[in-house]
């Protein structure tokens, strides 16, 4: 059977795999890509939610005015 790290893949010297070790390392690099994919959706959810906070609260601290007498 062959070994595979997440970044690397390591195969017999052979070179020759089994139908299921093909499967298997294809199921794997499937999972890998959904992976990849998944976390980087969420980095670009997190980086716009993070814009808008950054943006409501610059715009918050912009319309408080210090010299504003209180009722």
């Amino acid at each position: 059977m062959t070994q595979l790290n997440n970044f690397n893949s390591v195969q017999d010297n052979d070179g020759l795999m089994s139908i299921e070790d093909l499967k298997a390392l294809r199921l794997r690099k499937k999972k890998l890509e959904s992976d990849k994919k998944a976390r980087k959706y969420i980095l670009e959810i997190n980086h716009r939610f993070k814009k808008m906070k950054n943006k409501k609260s610059n715009e918050f601290f912009k319309s408080m005015n210090p010299f504003k007498k209180v009722v």
